[in-house]
C-alpha cells in the first residue's frame, strides 16, 4: 500500500502535476465518449419504456379484438335482494329478464341408528352371537365418462367394547377408517366420503349418525348389509324418516331427483327444477345460482357488465395516453431554451402518433344504423393535445344499455378503434419490429462506444506512463547537470 506521504510527495510533485494536466486535456475526447455513451444509455432506456407501453396497449386491443375474451360480451346480473339465492352472469348468458324462488335447499343424506341406552348391551350380546361383521356403503363418485358412477365402501368391524355407546364408537371408526383408505387408494375422493359419528341426545344415550359427503339424491347412501343384519340391527337402513327412538332417514331420500327432498327445489320462470346442489349452473345457459335459503320470489336481470366494461375502456384510455404522453414528453424542442429532447424528429415517434391519431378520430365504418361511428358518441373526449378522456360516463353506459354490441364493434369490428390501433402496433413490438430494430441499433452504438471508450482508456494510461518515462530522464539529466556544474564550480571556485 502507497504511504500517505509518498502520496503527498506526489501531489506535490511539479511533474506529476504537470502530467495530471496534461492528461486531463488530451481527455476531452474520452469525456466526449462518455457522454455519447450517457445518451445513448437514457435513449435505450427511453426505448425499453416505450416498448413496455405499446406492448401494454397492444396486449390490451388483442383482448379487444378476441372473440374469446372480448370484454363487451360481459355480463353482470342485478338482483335486489339477494337473501335467499345470488346470481352471476358468464359471457354467455343471454340478456333479459327472470324470476326466481327457492323452495327447498340440498340437504346431506343423513342417516341415524336407533337410540340406544349407552351403557346398555345389547350390541355386545349381537357380537358375541354373530361375531365379526362385513357390510357396505355405496356412495357416488362421477367420472368424466359416467356422471352417474358409483363405488362401494366395505367396512370391517369386530368391536372389543362392552357398552353399547363403545361399541358404536367403533362401527364408527371402521367406517371413517375405510372411508379414507378409498380415498388414499384413490377410489373415491375427499368430498365423496361418507362421515360416521356418535351423537349423544342426552347424557345416558348414543345413536350412530352416517352423512353422506355431498348434497343431494345423486349423492345419496346405499347400503349392503353384513350376513347377520348388522344395518338392519342398527335400524339405519329402514327406508322411512325416523322417527321417536327409531333410526333411519333424516331427511327422505325418495325414488328420484323429483320426489327426494335431499335435492334443492326452485321455481324459475316458472317452472319447477331440482338440483343435487344449492350451487346451480345447468338451468340457464351461462348463469350461475347459489341458492340460500327459502323465500319469496325475486326478479333478476342479465344485461352487459356495464362497470367491468367501462373499467376496460378506462384502461384503454390510461395506456392510450400513456404513449402520447410518452412521444410528447421525449420528441420536445425548445429553441428559446436551447434544448432538444432525445427524440426530437423522430419518426419512430412521431409517425406513431401522428397515426394513431388518425386511427382514433376517424369515423368507423360498417356499423348498424343508429350505431356509434365516434368515439365521442359514447362520451368519450378528444382533448387538443390526442389524448382521451372518458368525459361522460353516463353516455357510456346509456350506449351498452341500448346496444352493446354496437359498442364493441365500435371497437373491434372490421374497421374498429381497436382493430386500426393493433393493426397498426404489430410492426413496432415483437422480435423485428420497429422498436426492437431501434433497440438493437441502440445497443450497436453502445457496443461501439464501449470499444473506443476502452481502446482511448488504454491510450491515456500508456499516455501517461509515456510522460512519465519522459520527465523521470529530464530529472536524471537535470541532476547529472547540477552534479556536473557543483564539480566545476568547486574547481574554479564558482
Amino acid at each position: 500500500m502507497v504511504s500517505a506521504a509518498f502520496q503527498t510527495f506526489k501531489a506535490n510533485d511539479p511533474y506529476e502535476l504537470l502530467i495530471s494536466q496534461i492528461i486531463q486535456v488530451e481527455s476531452q475526447p474520452l469525456y466526449d465518449l462518455q457522454v455519447k455513451r450517457d445518451t445513448q444509455d437514457r435513449i435505450s432506456s427511453a426505448l425499453d419504456t416505450f416498448d413496455s407501453d405499446v406492448s401494454s396497449l397492444h396486449t390490451l386491443l388483442s383482448s379487444f379484438t378476441d372473440t374469446f375474451s372480448n370484454p363487451f360480451a360481459a355480463r353482470s346480473a342485478e338482483l335486489s335482494d339477494a337473501t335467499s339465492f345470488s346470481v352471476t352472469a358468464g359471457d354467455e348468458a343471454p340478456l333479459g329478464s327472470h324470476s326466481l324462488q327457492v323452495l327447498r335447499l340440498a340437504s346431506t343424506d343423513t342417516r341415524i341408528s336407533q337410540q340406544y341406552t349407552s351403557s346398555g348391551s345389547s350390541l355386545r350380546s349381537f357380537f358375541d352371537t354373530n361375531g365379526e361383521q362385513t357390510f357396505e356403503i355405496n356412495v357416488t363418485s362421477p367420472t368424466d365418462t359416467d356422471p352417474n358412477n358409483r363405488v362401494t365402501v366395505s367396512v370391517t368391524v369386530n368391536p372389543t367394547g362392552t357398552t353399547d355407546e363403545a361399541i358404536l364408537d367403533e362401527i364408527s371408526l371402521a367406517i371413517n377408517d375405510a372411508m379414507d383408505a378409498a380415498i388414499d387408494a384413490g377410489t373415491i375422493q375427499t368430498v365423496e366420503a361418507a362421515n360416521a359419528s356418535v351423537v349423544n341426545e342426552t347424557t345416558d344415550t348414543a345413536r350412530l349418525s352416517l352423512r353422506s359427503g355431498q348434497t343431494g339424491y345423486a349423492n345419496r347412501l346405499e347400503f349392503t348389509d353384513s350376513a347377520a343384519g348388522l344395518l338392519a340391527q342398527l335400524d339405519v337402513t329402514n327406508a322411512a324418516v325416523a322417527t321417536g327412538t327409531g333410526g333411519g332417514q333424516v331427511t327422505s331420500v325418495g325414488t328420484s331427483e323429483t320426489d327426494s327432498e335431499l335435492n334443492a327445489q326452485f321455481v324459475l320462470d316458472g317452472l319447477t327444477i331440482y338440483r343435487s346442489s344449492n350451487q346451480v349452473t345447468d338451468a340457464l345457459q351461462g348463469l350461475t345460482l347459489d341458492l340460500k335459503q327459502v323465500g319469496d320470489p325475486f326478479d333478476f336481470s342479465v344485461g352487459p357488465d356495464t362497470e367491468g366494461i367501462t373499467d376496460q375502456i378506462s384502461d384503454f384510455i390510461s395506456k392510450y395516453n400513456a404513449i402520447l404522453e410518452f412521444i410528447d414528453g421525449n420528441t420536445q424542442v425548445d429553441s428559446d431554451l436551447d434544448i432538444r429532447a432525445d427524440f426530437a424528429g423522430d419518426s419512430l415517434l412521431t409517425g406513431l402518433k401522428f397515426g394513431m391519431r388518425s386511427d382514433i378520430a376517424q369515423q368507423v365504418t360498417g356499423q348498424p344504423v343508429g350505431a356509434p361511428t365516434l368515439l365521442t358518441e359514447i362520451g368519450i373526449t378528444i382533448n387538443d393535445d390526442g389524448t382521451l378522456e372518458l368525459s361522460d360516463t353516463d353516455a357510456l353506459t346509456d350506449a351498452l344499455s341500448e346496444n352493446a354490441d354496437a359498442v364493441q364493434s365500435l371497437f373491434s369490428g372490421s374497421d374498429g378503434i381497436a382493430t386500426r390501433l393493433k393493426d397498426r402496433l404489430d410492426t413496432y413490438i415483437g422480435t423485428n419490429g420497429l422498436i426492437d430494430n431501434r433497440m438493437d441499433s441502440v445497443d450497436d452504438r453502445i457496443s461501439r462506444l464501449d470499444d473506443q471508450i476502452t481502446d482511448y482508456e488504454d491510450r491515456l494510461s500508456q499516455r501517461e506512463d509515456q510522460l512519465r518515462l519522459q520527465f523521470a530522464r529530464l530529472q536524471e539529466a537535470l541532476a547529472l547537470f547540477q552534479g556536473q556544474q557543483q564539480t566545476l564550480g568547486s574547481f574554479f571556485g564558482f
